[in-house]
């Protein structure tokens, strides 16, 4: 009843805030938001609109021009009620799909977030979904793109619907569902900050990703427009710097903060026992004369305190030196204390480092500004990064990653800040692994469908926005199957790996070949000077692949139809112009069976 009051109440102040098609300086846009969906976004207790969306959000708006005023809901489905009814202009954040295109429009995505499967931690890897046993159970959250696409394309799973992320991580973590599929940023910020270290990431689905869009409601097309001017000029430095301020994609090792503690309240006590100590002696001096009958008391008392500030210093200097992370204390930009871990993690003897640049020695040239900038913010007590990457130079010249938190503290009465360190290397080679492998064919190496559909649509934003042409050339070997039926699939891979490297030499730097399955490839053209050059280079792409190949031992001749597709001649969006060229493709190998 009281939803339906709501309801009522804003279908009546509707109409005062509606933006109109046309939009004009300061336009108010009224935007529906996912009110718990950390860490992309949620509403804080005072309603304000909070996470890595809502920073976009209002950065796009800001450039856009346009006012914000957050329409405040209790869930999502409430959120998406009010777009569907027209009393919110815009949805702030969400995946494209066939039954919202019936209602909403979509701007260009302004995040790409990739989809894992979550699951218990003893459970094993899951390379496909496909392969999972009929009615393994997933739980996914209401109202969400994810939770349509999965009903349609694996049927024999069987779906949980739940109300929340928290809720399906829980019922995977209690063995109520077998897994749950989110975006790898939600998951890791999930396992973290709930605790759940006993799930696990078991698979990714790359055909999932996540291409999160701003929905305006009621077919406001001078608001898209102005929308995805805004989101062109975002570059992928800003996007990352505003996803860092919330979160690290991947779960990194666990810092000791109480160590931190430890350490920094053994430094206070030791400074506050000297300070007191030094205001003793003084006035022993000035009494000396008066009470040397007391000198021998003064003497013992003297002796006992300086034996426990002793006990003091050797025992947190004891913690500090057994730490297994480095921890250095960094004043007037110098090392002025380092731990033999963080000496061993370097290469440097506690003396050399003493003799070094803080800075200029010891940190990667392109991550001094991050790093000199944090510094200063803690020097000063403001707001920084309090844990993030950085890379470090070993004495022998190698590079590593590592992550680094600090703390500002007074050393010797002056400040300095206390610095604990992690090498993260490895962690970062297998991140650096993962990544290349979401988006990159595992048999010949080149890009992917998802990589290709990202480069597609920057190439796109690029053109719209300078008015130039590119092309796309989709690619179907002829005579392919033939080589497999007679020489086996071991020299019909051999041979798509050929095709990819003839690919990859005949192009420009800036274009980009992909496999897209099987034996079809697609080249992107992302900047032509003419137009026709796009068939000139689609005749050496033929000539290149006419040319008889030596595998394992056998001379083998095949042929390639291509189709050709023009931007904008045959559309604006990435689907028209991949359907456009797929049938020219086709066309061509009609012609040639003829």
């Amino acid at each position: 009843m009281l939803r339906r009051a709501l309801a009522t109440l804003a279908l009546l102040s509707g109409p005062l805030l509606a933006l109109a098609d046309t939009v004009g300086p300061a336009a108010t846009v009224r935007l529906c938001v996912d009110p718990d969906w950390p860490p992309y976004e949620w509403l804080d207790e005072t309603g304000r609109h909070r996470g890595i969306a809502a920073d976009l959000v209002r950065l796009i708006a800001k450039r856009a021009g346009l006012n914000l005023q957050i329409v405040r809901t209790s869930t999502w489905d409430e959120s998406v009620s009010l777009a569907r009814t027209g009393q919110c202009d815009a949805l702030s954040f969400l995946n494209q799909t066939p039954e919202r295109d019936t209602w909403l429009r979509f701007t260009q995505p302004y995040f790409f977030d990739r989809n894992v499967i979550i699951t218990h931690a003893e459970h094993a890897a899951i390379p496909d979904l496909a392969a999972l046993p009929k009615g393994t159970t997933v739980a996914l959250p209401t109202a969400t793109s994810i939770m349509e696409r999965i009903g349609h394309d694996f049927p024999h799973l069987r779906v949980l619907p739940v109300g929340s992320e928290i809720e399906a991580f829980g019922m995977v973590e209690a063995r109520e569902a077998d897994l749950t599929l989110r975006a790898l940023t939600v998951a890791a910020y999930t396992i973290k900050h709930e605790g759940w270290f006993n799930l696990k990431i078991a698979g990714e689905l790359p055909d999932f990703g996540n291409r999160m869009r701003i929905g305006v409601s009621g077919g406001k097309t001078e608001l898209v427009r102005a929308l995805d001017a805004a989101i062109a000029t975002l570059t992928p430095e800003e996007v990352d710097e505003i996803v860092n301020r919330h979160v690290a994609i991947d779960m990194p090792a666990r810092t000791d903060y109480t160590l931190v503690a430890e350490v920094v309240a053994g430094f206070a006590v030791v400074l506050l026992l000297a300070y007191l100590w030094i205001r003793h002696l003084g006035r022993l001096n000035r009494r000396l004369a008066e009470l040397g009958e007391r000198l021998r008391q003064d003497i013992a008392a003297r002796e006992q305190a300086e034996r426990a500030l002793k006990d003091s210093e050797q025992h947190y200097r004891s913690v500090v030196e057994m730490a297994q992370e480095g921890i250095l204390v960094v004043q007037d930009g110098r090392v002025i204390y380092a731990n033999p871990a963080f000496s061993e993690l370097l290469g440097y003897s506690g003396e050399e480092l003493a003799r070094l640049d803080a800075f200029d020695a010891l940190i990667a040239l392109e991550d001094l500004p991050r790093a000199r900038t944090n510094h200063q913010r803690r020097l000063a007590g403001e707001e920084t990064e309090q844990r993030y990457p950085l890379r470090l130079m070993h004495k022998s010249g190698r590079m590593l990653w590592a992550e680094t938190s600090g703390v500002r503290i007074n050393w010797n009465g002056r400040p300095a800040t206390l610095n604990i360190v992690n090498d993260i290397t490895a962690r970062k080679a297998a991140e650096d692994s993962i990544r290349h492998l979401a988006h990159h064919d595992p048999l010949t190496g080149l890009p992917n469908r998802v990589l290709l559909q990202d480069r597609l649509e920057r190439a796109l934003a690029s053109a719209q926005r300078n008015g130039t042409s590119l092309a796309m050339l989709f690619i179907d070997l002829d005579g392919f199957k033939p080589v497999n039926d007679r020489y086996g699939h071991d020299t019909g891979d051999a041979l798509l790996q050929a095709v990819a490297k003839r690919l990859r030499g005949t192009l420009r730097h800036s274009d980009t070949a992909a496999r897209i399955g099987g034996d079809e490839f697609v080249v992107l053209l992302p900047v032509l000077a003419e137009t026709q050059d796009a068939g000139l280079i689609a005749a050496k792409l033929r000539t290149a692949i006419a040319s008889p190949f030596e595998i394992d031992g056998h001379r083998i001749t095949i042929s390639a139809s291509i189709g050709l597709a023009l931007y904008p001649r045959d559309g604006d969006t990435a689907s028209e112009l991949m359907r456009t060229a797929d049938g020219a493709m086709y066309a061509d190998k009609r012609q040639h069976a003829v």
